[in-house]
């Protein structure tokens, strides 16, 4: 673990503290005022309260959100550093001699995703839908959904080395700031995503 990510362990520290002071403050406060000073509950009283109340839950909602709820931006340079690798895939044959690069097993899909498998160097590899698509290079190269800065040119001189059959897997990693560690993600994986690249969609087998 990432020692960026302590901050955000104190930070939840801090506010667990700060939650139970809070807690006990507000007994001793009204213990003081109906046993001690034997008086009543005034609306100051309450207002304190609730202010206290109030900055705890801000504070545990802002931890929760940087947590959990923060959609990762990929084109953010100073949130997460992207990676690609390129690896060429092996082409299969069908029983009537029809060669392949990606199969899509129907059997292991659903209504909502595909299950791609596709072959390096003589071991199988299997990925849903969700984590992947299949790049047709008789079209532009588009990727739905995922908003990156793609490096075309690397993109166009590999399609001419591996003849249009190779997997873009891009790898996203959350950097080592102060942001990232008080969201407990620093040095961690935000994504990672392949782009199953073929010549044709004739290079698709779809196993039913």
């Amino acid at each position: 673990m990432s020692s960026w990510n302590f901050i955000g362990i104190i930070a939840w520290i801090i506010v667990i503290a700060l939650l139970i002071f809070v807690v006990f403050n507000i007994r001793n406060r009204h213990l003081k005022i109906l046993v001690v000073k034997k008086g009543k509950i005034t609306w100051t009283t309450i207002l304190t309260d609730l202010l206290e109340i109030v900055v705890v839950i801000l504070a545990v909602c802002g931890l929760l959100y940087t947590s959990l709820f923060t959609k990762v931006d990929l084109t953010n340079k100073n949130e997460v550093a992207v990676s690609y690798k390129y690896d060429p895939m092996i082409v299969q044959t069908t029983n009537d001699g029809q060669g392949y690069y990606v199969k899509i097993d129907k059997k292991e899909s659903n209504s909502a995703t595909d299950v791609y498998q596709y072959w390096l160097n003589n071991s199988t590899y299997t990925v849903s839908s969700r984590n992947a698509t299949i790049s047709d290079a008789t079209l532009p190269f588009t990727v739905s959904g995922v908003h990156l800065d793609w490096p075309m040119k690397k993109i166009k001189k590999l399609d001419a080395k591996y003849q249009y059959a190779y997997v873009i897997t891009v790898q996203a990693k959350y950097k080592n700031n102060l942001v990232n560690g008080l969201g407990l993600k620093a040095n961690r994986y935000a994504m990672e995503y392949r782009v199953l690249r073929v010549p044709a969609r004739s290079f698709i087998e779809v196993e039913k």
